[in-house]
């Protein structure tokens, strides 16, 4: 109990002086993933409620990119961005290890990326 005490004052500390980065690792999963994208329901079938971090990250950061880059005309890979090339840890991911993590997101990253520069 005074663990998580602590952890929430240095939470709340980091967050009003703008601390990048500092909480990210206690943030639960269900308060940190973006809504559906466009597509994702044809692949993936979580609920905001209980969201795959993984693969909603993945597929929102590919649907973004991908929308950029229809939009102005960059021809670069899906596999040569920055998103794809290292995967953001983004909040907790239970049950699944930092490769497995990078698997799902690089999957959903380039299922995202197609469905965004094509729409």
């Amino acid at each position: 109990m005074v663990m998580r005490w602590s952890m929430a004052l240095v939470c709340g500390w980091a967050m009003l002086t703008h601390v990048p980065g500092t909480c990210a690792q206690i943030v639960p999963a269900s308060e940190a993933v973006p809504q559906q994208d466009p597509g994702y329901g044809l692949y993936y079938h979580d609920s905001q409620a209980a969201p795959n971090v993984a693969t909603r990250w993945g597929y929102h950061d590919g649907w973004e990119d991908g929308r950029r880059d229809r939009n102005h005309g960059d021809d670069l890979r899906p596999q040569d961005k920055a998103h794809y090339l290292t995967p953001i840890d983004r909040g907790t991911h239970f049950g699944m290890t930092r490769d497995q993590y990078a698997q799902a997101y690089r999957v959903a990253y380039l299922r995202g990326y197609e469905h965004g520069s094509r729409l």
